[in-house]
């Protein structure tokens, strides 16, 4: 009869069980059967018993099933089921374990609490709900405001003479434009300015003004945007004529507004504030020849 040969498989088992329950704060006993059947056989065989308690808890609540509550990383799926109270028995005579597998976890079967994410409890107050960001809030609004510089018109309409003042303006004129949401107990209003417009006239030459105002006889008024050429640039004038400019275009120069939108919000409700936002620019061209009166001088007649 081999007996203690016999129990060696079950003890390596039972080994090997042991600490993985341990490590799940659990309380443990080892039992061990042999019962000799005939001179020449035995029966042999053992068991383990477990019971879960939390780390702290009073001796008298050793068998109190332990709560389970798992935050997964970002993207990870929490296991399936945690064993919470075990009891395992085994013999050499069976190996089959019983009921269903634990995913992802090295404890033996069968599972019997479900985990469940983070969850209050019946009647507890559930968290406050984090306030807006009115600062996120407002660039979001800012990025949706549709500014535009207009279209730019002159005077002459079709094309400029060198020597005599051109007038720019942008119609529409520029304006503020404003845009509020209300989110959360939050209300945000962006407000956008138009702070400057660079005027580039194609030959080289710019200045920094407003939108400038339509062409009106007699003096010019405040705000008037005028500029004098000094050399003619018409179509077909680039590659023939050497005495036009290089930044004369095949069809004549390029006049160009770009308008500066200061941006700004504020914001009331639980969080009151306000400050400037990253400035925007917008910009409007328009191909502009301009041609060139000469003179000439001729020999006088005779009486």
């Amino acid at each position: 009869m081999k007996t203690g040969a016999t129990l060696i498989p079950i003890m390596l088992l039972l080994a090997l069980l042991v600490p993985s329950l341990a490590r799940a704060h659990s309380a443990y006993s080892i039992g061990q059967v042999s019962q000799q059947t005939s001179p020449s056989s035995a029966i042999t065989g053992a068991s383990v018993e477990v019971s879960t308690r939390r780390p702290g808890a009073p001796a008298g609540q050793a068998n109190a099933p332990a709560p389970i509550s798992e935050s997964p990383s970002a993207g990870a799926s929490p296991p399936a089921a945690m064993p919470v109270s075990v009891s395992e028995s085994g013999s050499t005579g069976s190996t089959t374990p019983r009921g269903k597998t634990c995913p992802g976890l090295n404890y033996p079967p069968p599972c019997l609490v479900p985990v469940s994410g983070s969850t209050p409890a019946p009647g507890a107050a559930r968290p406050a709900r984090p306030a807006v960001n009115p600062v996120v809030v407002a660039e979001k609004v800012a990025a949706r405001l549709a500014l535009v510089a207009g279209q730019i018109q002159a005077s002459p309409k079709t094309e400029g003479l060198t020597g005599a003042a051109s007038w720019f303006w942008l119609s529409p004129t520029t304006s503020t434009h404003s845009l509020s949401v209300a989110l959360g107990g939050e209300r945000v209003t962006v407000v956008a300015a138009p702070q400057s417009v660079r005027w580039s006239f194609g030959d080289g030459s710019d200045v920094v003004a407003g939108p400038g105002v339509p062409y009106t006889p007699g003096t010019a008024p405040a705000g008037a945007v005028r500029h004098v050429y000094q050399t003619r640039c018409l179509p077909g004038d680039r590659g023939r004529d050497p005495n036009v400019l290089p930044s004369c275009g095949p069809d004549g120069y390029t006049a160009e507004a770009l308008v500066q939108w200061a941006i700004s919000y504020t914001a009331s409700g639980p969080v009151a504030g306000g400050g400037a936002l990253p400035s925007r620019s917008t910009a409007a061209s328009i191909v502009y020849p301009v041609s060139e009166a000469r003179a000439f001088l001729t020999a006088g007649g005779g009486q």
